[in-house]
């Protein structure tokens, strides 16, 4: 991809457009996105504003400085995407792979980790109505009553802080209304699924709304089995509750309170050999794709919650706004580590996080040349193994590793931009932020011998860091803006949860430049955005396995850089057609502690360390494509919403080694509804993976073999649903 991906970067740099599918949503200070939209963002003959807060200011989507993919809720159910898992394939540069339902791992042009853990944070934040989620098992969301996802690609730093070095994905849900309305689906599909969702809102008193979310599924049989128990695998079931109450104090104070609850259980911790290796024992996997052949089945069990408290009040020239919550994840995990049918290890856990902040943030909304955002953050995490065992020899040995680890941090920042002759706007950020992290563990030994004495270790350090945007932006006309902006990110250091003795991390650091252009073209029926970019990769955080252990380290550096590119064109009325693409190149410059696993002719991997540099980085494919079509009928009074989307991924490798590898796979999407009535009921069928492609969510290489989790084969079903 050498000489011809750089030409393809420069012509690419003289095109009109940046980043963002076109799916219409609105957002104001005071309320959330509407989830009325098109599928392609059409009104009319033309494509809608999208307004988002990716400046933590409401705008126009084609008037940021910044790559943002936004998603609306329309979207999303055309889509089928019901879990943060599901945004795979809709946004170009965006890569989630997950540890058997557990922790969610998003990566942003190969900005991401392969890790997840008591205490582990991602590059790339997730946060749901202004509230930054920590946690990777915080982030198993089900999208049940969302008005918007926002991707926002590149460090975002200045302005989010919190470890967004990669970029964040900001999920907006709706907001209560005075107005009762109640919003019924009902589900029944393949693998004996059913499911549902339910939301009511309504006034409470004069000035005061409330609303209730409910999400319900529950996957009665697996896509696969264990042989060695009989049991289903691949498969599990979640409930999910949201509430929030809104009161409009006056017309220039809102306070909303919100809660939400979460429990997924499911068994789909499902690893195996990967085809074609010889696992510890010398016999290779011959079950079925979506098969395992473990002696303990699988299990992850989670149980999250939390609730925020946000106020907003509107003085004359400055909106001020407090942001206060609190969040709780407990999760328990059985896994078959070994991967084989005999007893040799087995991982049992059980992980809670904890986590408060509170941020409080001034914004300008008086006019003239100069805007401005300032803030102040405070964030408190806790996550520790309640312990950890690894049974080795169906009990005979047994390691328990309670651990905690515990982060303080506080951030103060400001963003401003200052328009210096008409059309052309400076936009500078700076945020300083401290964090504290310190760490605790202990290890006891169980043999037959007995029970060894316990050792302990802790340890603690602590990391000052500045961060920044600088970026231009100019209007050529009122079709077309370019921009070009610099920004720095990092991402906080830390230690080794599963470890002992306590091993630290450094921290990471990303400085990335970007150029990119938003252009709204032919009487704004096409919507063309792309951006280039280069990213220098300083200490970066690589996770890998070592006897079993999640082990992260810090490699030297590397060097990342590519184009993003967002089109939607409204072909008729009722026609839309959209698309994504992502070119990418992610190598270590160098990296002299890589694992490297060599397969032994007996079965099993050769542990050592070497050198990765020139290899690609973990789970980031070279190359992604999406396309979609949408098309809505008249149908009398009634309509007929047809929608497909495709997603192709070039494929990628989940070590630094680049040894195993995912190879590249298709997904093919689809959806027939028929609304009818007003508007008020509808009868959707669809189906996601039509071509029951089998491709990995995760993969790992470990001393006992080479293993693979497999996503979700074909599924398909009918959904129906009414309004009142």
């Amino acid at each position: 991809m050498g000489f011809a991906f750089k030409s393809l970067l420069l012509v690419s740099a003289a095109l009109p457009g940046s980043a963002a599918i076109a799916q219409t949503a609105t957002q104001e200070p005071a309320r959330t996105p509407s989830t009325k939209a098109a599928s392609g963002g059409a009104v009319g003959n033309g494509l809608a504003e999208i307004v988002v807060t990716a400046q933590r200011r409401s705008e126009n989507l084609q008037n940021v400085p910044v790559a943002v993919t936004a998603l609306s809720a329309d979207t999303l159910k055309a889509t089928g995407a019901t879990s943060v898992e599901d945004l795979n394939g809709l946004t170009p540069g965006l890569n989630i792979t997950t540890t058997g339902g557990v922790y969610v791992l998003p990566r942003i042009r190969g900005v991401g980790t392969t890790a997840g853990g008591a205490g582990i944070e991602n590059p790339v934040a997730v946060y749901v109505d202004g509230v930054y989620y920590a946690s990777a098992t915080g982030s198993l969301l089900s999208l049940n009553n969302v008005a918007q996802v926002a991707v926002l690609k590149g460090p975002q730093g200045t302005l989010f802080g919190r470890n967004a070095t990669g970029g964040l994905i900001q999920i907006t849900t709706r907001d209560p209304q005075q107005d009762f309305e109640a919003d019924i689906e009902g589900t029944y599909g393949n693998k004996d699924t059913i499911g549902g969702s339910l939301y009511l809102t309504g006034g409470l008193a004069t000035n005061i709304a409330a609303d209730l979310a409910v999400y319900y599924r529950n996957q009665q049989d697996g896509f696969g089995v264990n042989r060695v128990t009989g049991k289903d695998v691949n498969r599990g079931r979640n409930l999910a509750l949201r509430s929030k109450i809104k009161w409009d104090l006056s017309e220039d104070t809102t306070i909303k309170l919100a809660g939400d609850y979460t429990n997924n259980r499911a068994a789909l911790v499902a690893f195996r050999p990967v085809s074609g290796t010889i696992p510890v024992g010398g016999v290779p996997f011959s079950s079925g794709k979506f098969d395992v052949e473990s002696d303990a089945d699988p299990l992850s069990a989670t149980k999250q919650g939390g609730g925020s408290l946000t106020i907003q009040h509107d003085f004359s020239a400055v909106r001020a706004l407090s942001i206060t919550a609190y969040r709780r994840t407990r999760t328990h995990f059985i896994l078959d580590s070994d991967k084989r049918p005999q007893p040799i290890t087995t991982i049992d856990l059980v992980q809670n996080d904890r986590q408060f902040s509170q941020e409080l943030q001034l914004v300008s909304t008086a006019g003239g040349p100069f805007q401005w955002t300032a803030g102040a953050y405070y964030f408190w995490a806790k996550g520790s193994y309640d312990p950890i065992q690894i049974i080795i020899n169906n009990g005979v040995v047994r390691l328990t590793l309670p651990s905690e680890q515990t982060t303080n941090s506080i951030a103060a920042y400001a963003q401003g931009s200052y328009e210096l002759a008409e059309g052309l706007k400076l936009t500078a950020g700076l945020r300083y932020t401290h964090d504290r992290q310190s760490f605790s563990g202990s290890k006891t030994t169980t043999t037959p011998a007995g029970t060894f004495p316990t050792a302990s270790d802790s340890d603690s350090t602590t990391a000052s860091k500045v961060t920044w945007r600088l970026a231009v932006d100019y209007r050529f006309s009122p079709e077309l803006m370019g921009y070009l902006s610099h920004n720095r990110g990092f991402k906080s250091a830390g230690y080794n949860p599963q470890a002992f003795p306590a091993v630290p991390f450094e921290p990471e650091v990303l400085d990335a430049y970007e150029a990119g252009f938003k252009a709204d073209l032919f009487d704004r029926k096409v919507r063309f955005n792309p951006s280039v970019f280069y990213y220098d990769y300083r200490n970066l955080q690589v996770s890998s396995f070592v006897n079993g252990i999640l082990t992260i380290s810090n490699a030297a550096n590397a060097e990342i850089y590519g184009l993003d590119l967002d089109a939607t064109a409204a072909i008729t009325t009722g026609l839309t057609l959209s698309g994504g693409l992502s070119l990418l190149h992610a190598r270590y410059k160098d990296f002299n502690g890589a694992s490297i696993s060599t397969p032994l002719p007996g079965g099993g991997n050769l542990i050592t360390s070497g050198s990765a540099a020139g290899n690609r980085l973990q789970a980031t494919p070279d190359w992604t494509l999406n396309l979609a079509v949408d098309y809505s009928i008249p149908v009398g009074e009634n309509e007929l919403q047809l929608h497909g989307d495709y997603y192709y991924n070039d494929g990628w490798y989940p070590e630094a080694e680049n040894r195993v590898r995912q190879p590249s796979y298709n997904l093919f999407n689809a959806s027939i509804a028929y609304v009818f009535n007003d508007q008020r009921y509808s009868a959707r069928i669809w189906g996601r993976n039509l071509g029951n492609t089998a491709y990995a969510l995760q993969m790992n290489s470990q001393a006992v073999g080479d293993a693979i989790g497999m996503a979700p084969g074909r599924t398909f079903g009918v959904t129906l649903g009414a309004k009142f």
